[in-house]
C-alpha cells in the first residue's frame, strides 16, 4: 500500500473536514449522481498538481472552494492532503510518511506543502514523477476519459505511454536541457555579436598602442636608469650622512669637554685664584715660623726658670730634712685617690692626642712619686715654703710641656702648609701647561667641526637636488620605486656624472618620440579585456553546448531504448487483456515514424515540415473485419481502452490507480470480465474505484458511500466488507 488516506476541507461540496482511508487493495466509492463522489477523484487530481480548470470542471480557482448553501456559509479556502506510506523509501525523503497538500484561496493564490513545509509546484511535480504519478497520468482515468487514449493524437498517445513507463522524469530533464541549450546558443550568438562589434575599434586602438609602445620602452628604460641612479645616490648620501654623524659623534664629546674646561676649570680666574692661594699659604707659613720662634724663646725661658726652681728645691730639701714618722689621715688618702682618678679620666678623653696624654701621665707619675715618698722610712715634712716651691716647679713643668706641645703642633702645621703650597705650585704649572695644550686642541677641534658643517651643508644641497630630480622623474614616468641593489659605491662620485648624462639622453629621445596617452592605453586595455572576456565566455559556452548536446543524446537514447522495451512489454500485456475482453482477436501498438518533406514558402526559403513521431493503435476483433478504431462501437472502444490502460499499468505498476466510472458502458458479461481484471490488477496496484457497477463493487474491500442532503454538503458512509462478513457470520 502506498496511498494511506485523503483529507479534504472546503473542496467543492466537501465543506467540512472529511477523511478517506485506504488500508486495503481495492476501495470503491459509490453514490447517486450529483452526490459529489467524482469530487473525490478531482481532489486527488488537483492536489497532484492539475492546472487545467476545465479538467476540474471549473473556470477559476475560486470555483473549487465550497460556495455555501441556504444553511451553510461559503468558505474562504479549500485544502486537500494526500498521505503516502514511505516506509520502503519510495520517495527520496527521510520520512516514514509523506504528506502532500495543496491550498487555494478566494483571491486565487495557491500553496503547495510537503510535510507542512511550503514548496514549489515544480518540486511536487519532480517528486511525483519519480514514481510515475501526476495529475494527467495514466493512473487517473476520469469520466469520459477511458477512450481518450484512443481518440488522442499520435504524439499525445506516445506521451501517455512514456508517462506510464516512468519516462516523464527523463522528458523533464530533456526539456530542461533543451531550454538550457537554447539559452546557451542564444548567449553564444549575443557574445559573438558583441565581440564582432568591438573588433574594428580594437584594431584601431591596437595600432595606436603599438605607436605608444616605443615611447613606453624609452619610458621603462628611463625608469630603470632613474631607479638605479636614485638608489645609488640615496645609498651614497645616506652613507655620507652616517659617516658625518659618526665623525661628529666621535669628536663631539672631546670638543665640548675641551670647551668646558677652557670655559670653566682652566680659566684665567682659576689660575689667579691658585696663585693667590699660594701667596696666602706662604704668608701663613711665615706667620707660623715667627710664632714658633716666639715659642722657642718662651720654652728656653721656661727651661731656665725650671732649672732655677729645681736648684732651690734641692737646697731647701737639704736644709729642712727632719726625720719623722708620717701618718696619713683618711682625707689625705681620699684626696690623693681623687686626684689620680681625675687625671686618669682626663687621659682617657685625650686618647686621640698623644702629647696631651703624655703630659697627663707625667702628672700622675709625679703625684704617685710624691705620695710614695711620704711612705718611706725616713719621712721628712717639708716646710710651707718648700711646698710652695714644689708646686711652682710642678706648674713650670706643665707649662714647659704645653709649650713644647704647641711648638710641635705649629711645626706640623708649617710642614702641612708647605706640602699644600708645593701641590698648588705643581698644579699651577700643570694647569698652565694643559691650558696652553687645550687651547691648541680646541682650535684643532673647532676646525674639524667647521669642516663637518660645510660637509653637512653640501649634503643638504645635494639632497635637495635629488628631491627635485625625483619630482621631475615623477612627471615623466610616475612614482619611482627603489629596487634593492647590491652595488659598489666606491667609484660613484666619478660614475654619477656619466649616469646623469645617460638619463638626459633618454629624456631627449622620450620627448622626441611623442606623448603617451594614458587614457588611450586604458581604453585599449578595457576593450581588450572585454574581448578577452568574450573569448573566455565563448570558450566556456562552446563546451557547455557540447555537454548539453551529449546529455540530450544520452537522454534521447535512454528514452528511446526504454520506450522501445516498454512498448514491447505493453504490447504483450495489451494482447493478453484484449484477448480476455473479446475472447480472441489481435491488438498492437505500432510506432509511426513520419517522413520529412522539403517545401518552399513565399520568401523562397527552404524549410522542413515534419510530423512528430507517435503511436498508432491497431486492433482486429474476432469474427469481424475492422480496419480502423473509428469502426468500433462505444462498448468495444471502452473495452479496448480498458485493455490498453490495464496493460500499461502492468508494465510499470503505479502506486495507485483511480478509475472514475470507466465501466459505465460495459454490459453484464463484460462487467464480469472487468471485475476479474480488477482483482488481478489489485495484486500489484492499489485501486480506488468510483462506480455504479455491482460487479465492480464486489471487488472492493471497503465501500465509501457519498450522499448529499438539502444543505448541498457531501457526506461519507463507509462499509468494511471483511468486518461486515465477520459480523453477519456471528
Amino acid at each position: 500500500m502506498y496511498l494511506k488516506k485523503l483529507e479534504l476541507s472546503g473542496f467543492k461540496s466537501f465543506s467540512k473536514p472529511t477523511r478517506l482511508e485506504f488500508p486495503v487493495a481495492v476501495t470503491a466509492i459509490v453514490g447517486p449522481n450529483g452526490s459529489g463522489k467524482s469530487n473525490v477523484a478531482e481532489s486527488i487530481r488537483w492536489v497532484l498538481g492539475e492546472q487545467s480548470m476545465k479538467t476540474l470542471r471549473g473556470r477559476k480557482g475560486e470555483d473549487l472552494i465550497f460556495n455555501g448553501s441556504q444553511t451553510a456559509p461559503r468558505l474562504n479556502k479549500a485544502s486537500v492532503s494526500l498521505f503516502f506510506d514511505n516506509s520502503k523509501k519510495i520517495f527520496p525523503i527521510d520520512y516514514e510518511e509523506i504528506k502532500i497538500s495543496r491550498k487555494v484561496f478566494r483571491d486565487g493564490n495557491n500553496e503547495y506543502l510537503l510535510n507542512d513545509s511550503k514548496v514549489r509546484f515544480r518540486d511536487i511535480v519532480e517528486l511525483l514523477s519519480r514514481i510515475g504519478i501526476g495529475p494527467s497520468s495514466h493512473n487517473m482515468i476520469g469520466q469520459g476519459e477511458s477512450d481518450r487514449i484512443l481518440n488522442t493524437s499520435l504524439k499525445e498517445r506516445r506521451q501517455m505511454i512514456e508517462d506510464a513507463l516512468g519516462l516523464k522524469v527523463y522528458q523533464l530533464k530533456k526539456s530542461e536541457a533543451e531550454k538550457k541549450l537554447a539559452k546557451t546558443e542564444e548567449n553564444i550568438k549575443q557574445v559573438e555579436g558583441l565581440k564582432k562589434e568591438i573588433q574594428p575599434h580594437l584594431k584601431f586602438l591596437k595600432r595606436q598602442v603599438e605607436k605608444i609602445e616605443q615611447a613606453l620602452s624609452f619610458k621603462e628604460k628611463l625608469r630603470k636608469h632613474y631607479s638605479d641612479y636614485f638608489l645609488k645616490e640615496k645609498i651614497f648620501l645616506d652613507s655620507e650622512e652616517e659617516s658625518i654623524k659618526k665623525e661628529r659623534k666621535l669628536i663631539e664629546k672631546d670638543f665640548f669637554a675641551t670647551k668646558a674646561k677652557l670655559s670653566e676649570k682652566y680659566s684665567e680666574l682659576e689660575i689667579e685664584k691658585i696663585k693667590k692661594d699660594i701667596d696666602s699659604v706662604k704668608k701663613e707659613i711665615f706667620n707660623k715660623e715667627r710664632e714658633i720662634d716666639e715659642l722657642r724663646l718662651k720654652r728656653n725661658s721656661i727651661e731656665r726658670e725650671l732649672g732655677r726652681i729645681e736648684g732651690m728645691v734641692e737646697a731647701m730639701k737639704s736644709r729642712e730634712q727632719i726625720p719623722q714618722e708620717m701618718e696619713f689621715s683618711k682625707k689625705e688618702i681620699r684626696n690623693f685617690l681623687k686626684e689620680i682618678e681625675k687625671n686618669i679620666v682626663k687621659g682617657l678623653s685625650e686618647k686621640n692626642n698623644i702629647d696631651n696624654l703624655k703630659l697627663i701621665l707625667e702628672k700622675i707619675r709625679i703625684l704617685v712619686k710624691d705620695f710614695s715618698g711620704k711612705l718611706s722610712e725616713d719621712v721628712t715634712i717639708p716646710s710651707e715654703k718648700l711646698k710652695i716651691v714644689n708646686e711652682k716647679q710642678l706648674k713650670t713643668k706643665f707649662l714647659l710641656a704645653e709649650t713644647e706641645k704647641k711648638e710641635r703642633e705649629i711645626q706640623k702645621a708649617i710642614e702641612e702648609l708647605k706640602r699644600e703650597n708645593s701641590q698648588k705650585e705643581d698644579l699651577l704649572y700643570i694647569l698652565q701647561k694643559e691650558g696652553y695644550e687645550m687651547e691648541i686642541k680646541f682650535k684643532e677641534l673647532k676646525g674639524v667641526f667647521e669642516n663637518l658643517g660645510l660637509k653637512e651643508r653640501n649634503l643638504i644641497l645635494r639632497k635637495e637636488e635629488m628631491d627635485n630630480e625625483i619630482k621631475e622623474a615623477a612627471v615623466l614616468i610616475g612614482d619611482v620605486k627603489f629596487e634593492k641593489l647590491n652595488c659598489d659605491l666606491s667609484a660613484w662620485e666619478t660614475e654619477r656624472a656619466a649616469a646623469k648624462r645617460e638619463i638626459e639622453k633618454i629624456k631627449i629621445r622620450l620627448e622626441d618620440s611623442g606623448g603617451i596617452s594614458e587614457e588611450l592605453i586604458r581604453e585599449y586595455e578595457e576593450v581588450k579585456k572585454r574581448n578577452d572576456f568574450f573569448d573566455k565566455e565563448l570558450n566556456d559556452l562552446y563546451p557547455a553546448v557540447k555537454s548539453l548536446e551529449n546529455i540530450l543524446d544520452e537522454l534521447e537514447k535512454k528514452i528511446n531504448n526504454d520506450f522501445r522495451e516498454g512498448l514491447e512489454k505493453i504490447n504483450k500485456e495489451f494482447q493478453e487483456f484484449f484477448t480476455a475482453m473479446f475472447g480472441g482477436g489481435k491488438a498492437e501498438l505500432r510506432r509511426v515514424i513520419p517522413k520529412k518533406e522539403k517545401i518552399e514558402d513565399e520568401e523562397t526559403e527552404n524549410k522542413i515540415e515534419e510530423e512528430e513521431e507517435g503511436i498508432e493503435v491497431y486492433v482486429n476483433l474476432p469474427k469481424k473485419k475492422i480496419n480502423s478504431l473509428s469502426m468500433l462501437s462505444g462498448g468495444e472502444r471502452a473495452l479496448t481502452s480498458i485493455a490498453l490502460l490495464f496493460a500499461m499499468t502492468q508494465v510499470n505498476p503505479p502506486p495507485f490507480l483511480i478509475l472514475d466510472e470507466i465501466d459505465a458502458a460495459l454490459d453484464e458479461a463484460n462487467s464480469q470480465r472487468y471485475g476479474k481484471m480488477l482483482k488481478d490488477l489489485s495484486t500489484k496496484t492499489q485501486l480506488i474505484l468510483i462506480t455504479h457497477n455491482r460487479e465492480t463493487m464486489k471487488q472492493a474491500d471497503i465501500l465509501y458511500g457519498v450522499t448529499m442532503g438539502s444543505d448541498s454538503i457531501s457526506k461519507l458512509l463507509s462499509i468494511k466488507f471483511p468486518e461486515a462478513e465477520r459480523y453477519t457470520s456471528q
